[in-house]
């Protein structure tokens, strides 16, 4: 028995031997620039149990591999992922290394080059859109940062920021919603100066429905950068989306003062205060109905309570019709003084001149009402009285509007058309203004003007 003992320990012995040579091997393979056998010899000993704790194995191990990558002869040695097991690598070195013999070179030289390694590899993976896979690389990238004690990488254009952006960019591309939300708020939390990544953000939050998390992130990017053009516009999108004209108002007029030659920003106020003008004159007409209803109800009433009541909601409603036209009347003035300011800064803005002539036209409503309203049973002469004033005013007020739908047909018409986007453009552009210039044709008894205006329309569509 103790014979067998003996020679049981000494085959183990010689089998522990034989896998430190294969270390051994390794490096004199290494030396001697036979880097076939020295890849398979520490590529057996790193899966040995006698020697895969063994640092000096992972040394050469990262030392082969360094070899193979920096050296075109070996390609054909490389492998897909070789900059994952240079790093794994280089991060077991170091690991096992407790006595710190291999630090010179795998924890102040290799794992650094390790980074640049999977750097590229994230990039690639980037442009071939495996952005998952790229992530991966880079965060192997932000893991080699607190072993770079000299900032090799940072001298080399590589910082914590941008590895950070990256992988946020990334994310985003991926689709991975909450890992970009991870990436962009480390950004923030490094004063990452880039109001993109605020943007990005409140994108993300926009898509996800929560429109108070995005108007967060908005406001603070706006708190960072508050005349950032693309900051700006997007709060007031979000405002127009949720229509609190109230709010929009008030960025708006803080964000002209701050911009005060910025004619997109000013007609964007004039259409907030068109629209708001519409939805006045809406809920204004609504009113006058109601009031008119309700007086024919008074007048027909028996019942002196029930009348009582609908004489005096009558006036109510009376008195709420006033007060929105009156405010829409106000919100009309300060839309069109927008407008007027737009063209002046930017003489070919085709939207606000159209805008004026639509806005113009409009102040027609109250007249034409005025005209319908005149009783039929007048004499000729006192009808006429009547009428042919309003009618002069009304012509005057088209003949205004026409004068802005020109101008901005002569913007269309010297637009552009050499691609299929930029003649869509045009055309459509050309249809809305020739059909409401052929409105305004018709309205003012322009029968020859109307019939042409409509053929040329024709011709866009």
């Amino acid at each position: 028995m103790k014979k067998l003992l003996l020679a049981l320990l000494a085959m183990l012995s010689l089998q522990a031997f034989a896998q430190k040579s294969m270390v051994e091997s390794a490096a004199i393979y290494l030396r001697n620039s036979e880097m076939e056998d020295a890849k398979k010899s520490i590529d057996a000993a790193i899966l040995n149990e006698e020697t895969k704790n063994d640092p000096k194995a992972w040394y050469y191990y990262v030392a082969i591999l360094d070899t193979i990558y920096r050296n075109p002869a070996y390609e054909s040695l490389s492998e897909p992922d070789l900059a994952e097991k240079f790093y794994n690598g280089c991060k077991k070195c170091i690991e096992l290394d407790v006595k710190g013999k291999y630090k010179d070179y795998c924890k102040d030289q290799a794992i650094l080059n390790s980074a640049f390694m999977t750097f590229n590899k994230g990039i690639n993976a980037y442009e071939n859109k495996e952005y998952a896979k790229a992530i991966n690389y880079y965060q192997m990238v932000l893991d080699v940062f607190p072993y770079d004690n000299n900032e090799v990488l940072k001298k080399n254009n590589l910082s914590e920021k941008n590895i950070y952006l990256y992988m946020a960019y990334s994310a985003i591309q991926g689709s991975d919603n909450t890992k970009a939300k991870v990436y962009l708020q480390k950004l923030m939390d490094l004063n990452y100066d880039d109001h993109l990544i605020y943007m990005q953000m409140t994108n993300i939050y926009l898509e996800e429905k929560d429109t108070t998390t995005a108007l967060k992130f908005v406001d603070l990017g706006r708190t960072k950068y508050p005349a950032e053009k693309d900051l700006i516009n997007q709060e007031l999108n979000i405002y127009i989306a949720m229509n609190r004209q109230d709010i929009l108002i008030d960025k708006l007029n803080a964000a002209i003062e701050l911009n005060p030659d910025d004619h997109s920003l000013t007609f964007v106020r004039g259409s907030v205060y068109d629209n708001a003008s519409n939805d006045l004159n809406k809920k204004a007409r609504q009113s006058r109905d109601t009031v008119t209803t309700l007086k024919k109800k008074a007048q027909v009433e028996k019942n002196p309570t029930k009348k009582a009541q609908y004489t005096t909601a009558a006036a109510n409603y009376q008195k709420s019709y006033d007060a929105l036209a009156l405010q829409a009347k106000e919100a009309a003035a300060k839309a069109e003084a927008d407008y007027k300011k737009v063209v002046e800064l930017n003489p070919d803005y085709i939207d606000a001149y159209y805008n004026l002539g639509a806005l113009t036209n409009n102040k027609t409503t109250e007249i034409v009402e005025k005209m319908n309203a005149i009783p039929n049973g007048l004499s000729s002469a006192e009808y006429d009285k009547r009428f042919n004033p309003l009618k002069k005013q009304k012509d005057e007020i088209l003949t205004t509007a026409l004068g802005y739908f020109k101008q901005a047909l002569e913007i269309a018409e010297a637009k552009a058309e050499d691609t299929k986007e930029k003649r869509n453009d045009k055309y459509a552009y050309m249809r809305d203004i020739l059909y409401s210039m052929q409105q305004v044709y018709a309205n003012l008894g322009d029968e020859k003007m109307t019939v042409e205006t409509k053929k040329k329309k024709e011709l866009y569509e």
